[in-house]
């Protein structure tokens, strides 16, 4: 008798055991803005400070909406010229090479070597442009297990999942010194997460039915190196402007103003 109980409850520890694990996995590879994240630009929000290694460090998420789903109106430029960049902040860019984590999983059916490949040409892309190596190599041995939004943890994580606000493709979460004196700025952590529930990826240039991949990773890899975006009308060739939609490649390489900022940041 005792050992049908004994099995019972084994029986049911090992449902509630798959439960749990099965909860935890669907909410590590979502994403929701927390409560007390505030909206201080169009579509960024600061999440806050933590403290790491004696820094105190100030956290943003970059959200990126569908251009269909855009929330404040375009901009108008007085004038015929404008600068097409602009920086999360002044002096604020990556002092060491760091690299990165990459989970390729995905509701696309898209294969690992596709992710993996194009992750690599999106982040050379900024690479590319400077001298100074911002993206390091990938870290097989790390695991994602979602992006930071109350500190960071001391990884670069980059994935697909479910991204609770509709219209939004994709978000990226920076950590790092935004102000104080400028030799002291630095970023320090990216975390970016690409939305496959009501998005669905792969290469645009083939099926322009796509959100491709290539074109919104470059864009959100910017926000990694320490660019932001732009909402202004002369400057919606440029890779950093904050609308995308599908079938758009053309972002896949930098324009004039995104290779001037960079190229100014480092």
């Amino acid at each position: 008798m005792r050992k049908g109980y004994l099995a019972i409850a084994i029986f049911f520890a090992l449902i509630l055991l798959f439960t749990f694990s099965t909860a935890f996995a669907s909410t590590k590879r979502g994403f929701r803005l927390p409560p007390w994240a505030k909206e201080i630009a169009p579509d960024t929000y600061y999440l806050g400070t933590a403290e790491e290694e004696g820094l105190m460090l100030q956290g943003y998420a970059f959200v990126r909406y569908h251009k269909g789903y855009a929330r404040f109106s375009y901009a108008k430029m007085r004038g015929n010229r404008t600068t097409c960049y602009g920086f999360l902040a002044n002096g604020a860019r990556w002092k060491t090479t760091e690299g990165y984590v990459l989970d390729e999983a995905n509701a696309d059916g898209l294969s690992a070597e596709f992710i993996s490949s194009v992750t690599e040409t999106s982040l050379e892309t900024w690479d590319g442009q400077v001298t100074f190596e911002i993206f390091g190599l990938r870290n097989t041995s790390a695991v994602v297990d979602g992006a930071d939004t109350a500190a960071p943890d001391g990884k670069n994580e980059i994935y697909f999942g479910s991204i609770e606000k509709p219209g939004v493709i994709a978000v990226t979460v920076v950590w790092g010194v935004f102000s104080g004196p400028l030799p002291n700025r630095r970023l320090v952590e990216y975390d970016v997460i690409f939305d496959d529930v009501d998005f669905t990826w792969g290469d645009a240039a083939t099926n322009p039915t796509l959100m491709d991949y290539q074109n919104i990773a470059t864009h959100e890899f910017g926000h990694a190196a320490g660019m932001n975006d732009l909402y202004v009308n002369p400057c919606a060739e440029e890779t950093m402007y904050g609308y995308a939609i599908k079938g758009e490649t053309k972002k896949r390489d930098l324009n004039i103003g995104d290779i001037t900022g960079i190229k100014k940041l480092y």
